[in-house]
């Protein structure tokens, strides 16, 4: 379990979840109200592992943001 403390890409502070090496990622941001749950099948055992996760979140927010209409954290 870890809690973001800065800013990082599109998550802010105060997001929270768990990556598992089994290829769970379970994120939720308070502040957006968004729940993030990537289940996949892949053990995360190669470098581009992790990339999967990055992508599946940075895909989650730029969906909030098309919608919205503004920017993240605005």
């Amino acid at each position: 379990m870890g809690v973001r403390t800065r800013r990082l890409g599109f998550a802010g502070v105060g997001q929270f979840g768990w990556d598992g090496g089994l290829g769970v990622s379970v994120q939720m941001d308070p502040a957006e109200d968004l729940t993030l749950i990537l289940l996949t099948q892949t053990a995360m055992d190669t470098p581009d592992s992790p990339h999967l996760v990055n992508d599946f979140q940075t895909l989650a927010y730029q969906a909030i943001n098309d919608c919205s209409g503004q920017s993240i954290g605005e």
